[in-house]
Parts: structure tokens; C-alpha cells; sequence
């Protein structure tokens, strides 16, 4: 384990005391891991975020609506799509696109076929995430 995720991850952690580190025996993955993680939860909602994900000013507004009518459900934010080189918002790629894993698990937007298209004109529509630019 690198120091970063040792003694300097847990004292930066202190500071913040609704951040708890779990941390489990052995390694576990990803899936195991956030088990564990659901398992300690005490609070009314559990929110997942990879690594790789943002989380920019009035995303969890929406998701925690949709649960509010709905305690049942499972949401999910529209997938926001970032230029590597500019590391601006990519317009048009949201929407009626989904991403997929080919058979090498390169990860790729496919346009949704008509019958999913369809599906989300209903309540299960995705929740478009407000981009800072437009506050």
C-alpha cells in the first residue's frame, strides 16, 4: 500500500468527521468492497463514486428527489462525457447514447435502440447533471 493511502489518508480523514475509512483484511475488489462499505452505512441513502467521477455543484439534488418519490428505485446520473484534452464538457454524446465495453473493454458510447429510446420518454428518464458553466 502506497503511504498516500496509509497514516497520510487516515490523518487527512480525522478532519472530516462524516468520512469513515473501512478497510478491510484482505483485499477484496471493487464489488466486495462496496458490500462491506453498505453493510456500516447508517445513513438513509448510499451514494457510490468511482474514482474517476466528479461531482459538480447540484448533482445530488435531483437523485435524492427521484428516491424521495420513490424509495424503491435505484437512480443514476446521465453520464457526462469530458474532452481528455481540454478537459471541457462534450456536448451531443449524453442522452440517447449509452456507453458499452466491446470484447477488448474498450469503453464506447452506442447509440440506444429505438425501444430504449422510447422507455425514456417515461418517468425513467435520465437526470441531467447542471454543468458549472451553466450556474
Amino acid at each position: 500500500m502506497g503511504a498516500h493511502l496509509g497514516r497520510q489518508l487516515e490523518a487527512y480523514l480525522q478532519q472530516l468527521p462524516k468520512v469513515h475509512l473501512i478497510r478491510a483484511k484482505t483485499r477484496q475488489g471493487l464489488i466486495r468492497a462496496r458490500l462491506i462499505g453498505a453493510k456500516r452505512a447508517t445513513g438513509d441513502v448510499l451514494v457510490f463514486l468511482d474514482s474517476h467521477c466528479e461531482a459538480n455543484y447540484g448533482w445530488l439534488e435531483p437523485l435524492l428527489a427521484r428516491i424521495a418519490d420513490d424509495r424503491t428505485i435505484v437512480v443514476t446520473p446521465d453520464i457526462e462525457v469530458v474532452d481528455l484534452r481540454t478537459f471541457s464538457y462534450a456536448r451531443g454524446k449524453g442522452g440517447y447514447n449509452r456507453g458499452i465495453f466491446n470484447w477488448e473493454l474498450t469503453f464506447k458510447w452506442r447509440a440506444l435502440p429505438d425501444y430504449e429510446k422510447q422507455r425514456r420518454k417515461s418517468d425513467a428518464d435520465p437526470i441531467r447533471q447542471v454543468c458549472p458553466s451553466e450556474l
